[in-house]
């Protein structure tokens, strides 16, 4: 064969290199503050926790915190911004013609298999910060997750255009968006009516009250 004619050899992948121990211990701590303030957001409130009670919790300095986040908001968001991208990202590797709803369901089992803690509904101290937060942190934080949930319809709707196929001026892309953000929002809605109602379901959580909405939703059993 012809040198000319010879298939060019392809250059070898890069070894990815190692984290340095810097990096992993940068990590480790970023973990504590964050768990750390979680389990007082939990326990205390978002309003009546402060930077200064996160340090203790996590056994860190005040300027160590402010070193990974730059306020006590984004420490509760930082969370919420982990899972919201997760569940997206999962549902967009699903086929674009599964039922929403599965699609979903998906995305939490999988989510949950990677390390994610579906967290209780039924006691409402057990809610994700996160979730309590948007009913009772301030202005900012529910501004921030609004903001975010835009983002995150935003590209489910994208996502639905470009796979599925819909004629112009097709609603579905839409509804798929906006039923992911209600199913999303129910827990939250629900776990509020429970402080001053009737309790949800002891074994309620975040992922089985999310899929149950949006198959409410979805299947217009309501």
């Amino acid at each position: 064969m012809p040198a000319s004619d010879m298939p060019e050899a392809s250059e070898p992948p890069e070894t990815p290199r190692p984290e340095s121990r810097h990096t992993r211990r940068k990590a480790r701590t970023r973990v504590r503050i964050t768990e750390a303030a979680n389990r007082l957001f939990t326990e205390k409130g978002y309003l009546e926790t402060s930077v200064e009670d996160i340090s203790e919790e996590a056994d860190v300095a005040v300027r160590t915190i402010y070193t990974h986040f730059p306020s006590k908001a984004a420490i509760l968001l930082d969370h919420f911004d982990r899972w919201l991208i997760a569940l997206v990202d999962g549902i967009l590797d699903r086929p674009v013609d599964e039922p929403l709803v599965d699609a979903v369901a998906a995305s939490l089992a999988a989510m949950e298999a990677d390390g994610w803690v579906d967290r209780s509904y039924g006691d409402i101290e057990g809610s994700p910060p996160s979730a309590l937060g948007l009913i009772t942190g301030p202005p900012e934080v529910a501004g921030y997750m609004m903001q975010a949930w835009i983002q995150a319809q935003d590209r489910i709707v994208a996502d639905a255009h470009a796979r599925g196929g819909y004629p112009e001026g097709s609603l579905i892309p839409v509804a798929r968006g906006a039923a992911l953000f209600a199913a999303c929002m129910g827990p939250i809605f629900a776990a509020q009516l429970s402080l001053s109602g009737p309790s949800l379901p002891p074994n309620a959580t975040a992922n089985s009250l999310i899929v149950d909405f949006l198959g409410r939703l979805t299947r217009g059993n309501l």
